[in-house]
């Protein structure tokens, strides 16, 4: 009955301030449903499924929309609840945000915002600990590669700069704090850079709560206005900051130089050989294996060999296709994603958008060139892993063709690598 109460006032807390509900999969106690008992043998935190609500009906009500009882019945269950009782039912959802994770329920997560009581053994200054965490957040960065760019929880980055409680676990608490410190460190050194740095903190993220996956709330120091933004708002501008933190690249080394901090050397490949592109943002070896499959097998896309392949074609945005294939009849251009893209799942919504802007770049691109006739245009989504549920509508919503599982061979890997 605890529990039920608990659970109770958690649903009616996320109807009156519309955060998503999860759900986790349960498995019975077979043993107990037989003696009849209510009895869950395992709960499965990693088979999470986000539910809508259809909450504050009667079960008469129900009854009128979905037939419920007549469905019990089919299946000789007997059911002698009041029908005026309040109800509530919850259908399966394609997700709006990432599940919760089994490793995000940690109790300093909910405790991360600018709190500065730091219980630790050994504890350091936030100042200290700020110093510590610049060249770990660049170094991050300049790992990145694709155009993709992983954030790092509170959590993670407690980890790193060995901020631990007594019990030896990761402390996020204050971390917001010490980001705030690092910001200043950054900001003392921008009249001395040709180029004043983005927002890098922004890559730090929540692991939980309504705000998973964002910045906690001391970003509006930077960014006035964001605690209005809607979430979808507050995801836009985090992608769009993410882009220019990567397209900073090397000069981020010139801001740990001039914080009097060591700078960070390249990263470098399987090979040896320091990353295609030397900093963040860099091609990735999968990515630029998926590319050179795709150009050498058209029918992937429903192209044919004897057209023209191309890879990085430019368009006069000052874009580039991933991969373009021309005819005199049809043009099809090709946005591709390899797996690197799983470090951060907004990548594939980027994706799609991408496609949608390609596609009015190329059909612009034609109405010019070829007035009386334009070509057929097409641009498609390549990747090489599934497209997240999550983004599944969203494609169908912007007719954005989605072609997904396609793996290089090794053999083309070796050939082109």
């Amino acid at each position: 009955m605890q529990h039920g109460q608990y659970a109770r006032a958690n649903l009616d807390k996320a109807v009156a301030e519309k955060l998503p509900i999860f759900g986790f999969e349960a498995e019975p106690n077979k043993a107990a449903l037989e003696r009849g008992e209510r009895s869950v043998k395992h709960f499965y935190l990693d088979r999470t499924h986000q539910l809508q609500g259809r909450i504050g009906l009667s079960l008469y009500e129900l009854e009128k929309k979905l037939h419920i009882e007549d469905a019990f019945r089919k299946r000789g269950i007997a059911d002698e609840e009041d029908p005026n009782l309040p109800a509530s039912l919850f259908e399966l959802v394609g997700t709006t945000i990432e599940p919760p994770a089994a490793g995000d329920y940690q109790i300093e997560d909910a405790r991360e915002e600018h709190e500065v009581d730091l219980p630790l053994e050994g504890n350091q200054s936030a100042d200290v600990y700020a110093r510590k965490a610049l060249p770990i957040l660049v170094a991050h960065v300049l790992q990145q590669q694709d155009g993709v760019m992983a954030p790092i929880t509170y959590r993670r980055l407690a980890e790193l700069l060995g901020r631990r409680n007594r019990h030896g676990d990761p402390w996020a608490r204050g971390l917001g704090f010490v980001l705030g410190r690092v910001t200043e460190l950054i900001d003392g050194v921008r009249s001395r850079l040709t180029e004043p740095p983005p927002f890098l903190t922004s890559i730090v993220v929540l692991s939980s709560g309504p705000n998973v996956g964002l910045p906690d709330k001391g970003v509006s120091g930077v960014w006035p206005g964001y605690e209005t933004m809607s979430r979808e708002e507050k995801r836009a501008k985090l992608a769009a900051e993410f882009q220019r933190i990567l397209a900073y690249r090397s000069r981020w080394n010139e801001v740990l130089r001039l914080a009097g901090l060591p700078v960070i050397e390249p990263p470098v490949g399987s090979n040896g050989i320091p990353v295609p592109g030397g900093w963040g943002g860099g091609e990735s070896e999968a990515h630029l294996a998926l590319k050179l499959y795709v150009r050498d097998h058209p029918e992937l896309v429903g192209a044919r060999a004897d057209w023209d392949a191309w890879v990085e074609y430019a368009l006069r945005s000052a874009d580039e296709l991933e991969v373009m294939f021309l005819s005199d009849r049809v043009w099809i251009g090709v946005e591709v994603k390899s797996r690197t893209s799983d470090r951060n799942l907004a990548d594939y919504e980027r994706g799609i958008y991408q496609v949608v802007k390609y596609r009015s770049i190329l059909e612009a691109q034609a109405l010019v060139d070829f007035p009386d006739a334009q070509p057929e245009i097409r641009v498609v989504l390549l990747l090489e892993r599934e497209l997240p549920a999550v983004y599944r509508a969203l494609a169908a919503h912007l007719r954005v063709t989605v072609i997904d599982g396609i793996v290089p061979t090794n053999a083309q890997i070796e050939c082109d690598a």
